[in-house]
């Protein structure tokens, strides 16, 4: 999720475009509004959601955490509004079953019609390798698809992500 053209908060759409041809339907550029996503997501009934979104948790630009969506209502400022709360708790109300992180990486700027910075960019590439490689290792292994594979991190929640 995110907005095109507010710099760093394009994490999320960039991240989905590199992605669709990987993951094909399950690579989702929600944009502004994850909310009006529901539909289609719930109709996937995915086991996991990796949300990926420009969030401020005070590291350095560029940085990736793994963050557990308890962890945003507490405090945690996303570049968006209210909409990304509603949004999980309309998915898990659905899917009770579906596992949901937030892959956050830590913006340097969101400002209307700003390009994305050097760090976010390269933390998209880093991300976007990393989950390739894991869709080739779990489809060597004759696990399907991609989208099951999950990326590593050093920790489960608050970790960084990539290196």
């Amino acid at each position: 999720m995110g907005n095109d053209i507010s710099g760093d908060d394009a994490f999320g759409p960039m991240l989905a475009r590199k992605l669709e041809p990987v993951l094909g339907k399950f690579a989702i550029d929600a944009g502004l509004a994850p909310e009006n996503w529901t539909g289609p997501i719930t109709k996937l009934a995915p086991q996991k959601i990796l949300i990926a979104d420009a969030v401020a948790f005070g590291g350095n630009a560029g940085e990736m955490r793994i963050i557990d969506p308890e962890n945003l209502a507490n405090g945690l400022p996303a570049t968006h509004g209210p909409g990304l709360g509603a949004f999980i708790e309309i998915i898990l109300t659905r899917l009770p079953n579906c596992e949901i992180k937030i892959l956050a990486v830590q913006p340097a700027q969101t400002g209307i019609m700003k390009p994305m910075s050097e760090e976010v960019a390269r933390a998209v590439d880093v991300i976007s390798a990393e989950i390739e490689r894991a869709g080739a290792r779990a489809e060597g292994r004759g696990e399907g698809s991609p989208c099951a594979s999950e990326t590593r991190s050093t920790e489960r929640d608050g970790s960084r992500v990539g290196a």
